[in-house]
Order: C-alpha cells, then structure tokens, then sequence
C-alpha cells in the first residue's frame, strides 16, 4: 500500500476516532463532576480535548505532505475563526437546549476546522510544478486542470474531463520545448 493510500484511509478513520474521544471525554468528565460539582462545562471540556486530539492526528498525518511557508498562520488563524463561527452555532442551538447547543458548537468547530486546512493545506499550481520538476519526472499534464496524463492511453483527463488532440496536449506542455513539437 502506498503512503498516500495509508494517509488517506488514516484520514477517514479521525471522524470515528474522534467520536470515541469525545464520547470518553463527556462521560469521565461529567461522571466527575456529577461527583464534585456542576457539569455545565463538560461539553465545551470534551470538545476542547477532541479537537486537541484531531487537530494533533491530522497535523501528524499530513506534515510531511503540506508545504508549511505561510500556511502555519493561516491554519492557526483558521482555528481562531472556526471556534468563534463554532460558538455562534452553539449560542444559536443554545436556544433550543443548553447541552445540545454546546455539542453542536464544539462539534462544529472540530469540523469546520478540518475542511478549512483542507482548503488551506492544499498545494497551489506553482507548488505542484515545482514539485514535478524537482522529482526529475517530465510528465505530461492536463492544460485546464494540472493533472497528470503520464501513463495513459487516451487523450483525456479522468480528473476534469476535458478531452484534447496529442498534438494540442503537447503543445499545451509548459516543459516541452518548441523544438519537441517540430517534426
């Protein structure tokens, strides 16, 4: 199995990983508050570890994938921002009962928070040519949407299914020289 294959199951199992923290998390806490005290912030406690524990797995998961230059603020400022949306969530959901309010809310956050790094973390079309020519290979990509044709026997993008000519999709190769095209 490939390492990108392995990241991306790894990836799908956070979700079920992160609802066996949660559920932990609420029921020890609130069991010792039910022994010492209030539990109205068990909730927000529980999510707090949760997103502590998910946001470790995926940072961990995915660090050696994710070009860090100027992304490490954004993400952190992305975590600012999911946890004020998440909390306007949860005064709204407030509003129908106190408990369910703070599940929505933190729950949201964790989520909201895993989407934006998925947009944040994602490599940009200058990344991707640099990556391409560093690794030495001189493939051949789609011109509409940078995917890589190598190996295929038609001249046709499976990712956006734009369809071209050899001749069209060689000339569109920003590698190739003039002189490659030249019979």
């Amino acid at each position: 199995m490939s390492s990108l294959v392995s990241r991306l199951l790894l990836s799908m199992l956070v979700f079920p990983l992160g609802g066996i923290v949660y559920t932990v998390a609420i029921v020890l806490y609130m069991e010792m508050l039910r022994r010492y005290g209030n539990n109205d912030e068990a909730w927000i406690v529980a999510g707090g570890i949760t997103w502590a524990f998910m946001a470790t797995y995926w940072v961990l998961l995915w660090r050696k994938s994710v070009r860090w230059e100027g992304r490490v603020g954004t993400t952190v400022a992305a975590a600012i921002v999911c946890a004020i949306v998440g909390a306007v969530i949860g005064a709204i959901c407030n509003t129908i009962e106190r408990d369910f309010g703070a599940f929505v809310g933190t729950t949201s956050t964790i989520l909201l928070w895993l989407v934006a790094t998925c947009f944040l973390w994602r490599e940009s079309p200058s990344e991707r040519a640099e990556r391409l020519n560093a690794s030495g290979r001189d493939g051949v990509v789609c011109p509409t949407c940078g995917y890589n044709l190598t190996g295929l026997t038609e001249p046709r993008c499976p990712e956006c299914g734009s369809q071209f000519t050899l001749d069209q999709l060689l000339a569109s190769q920003p590698s190739r020289a003039t002189a490659e095209l030249v019979e």
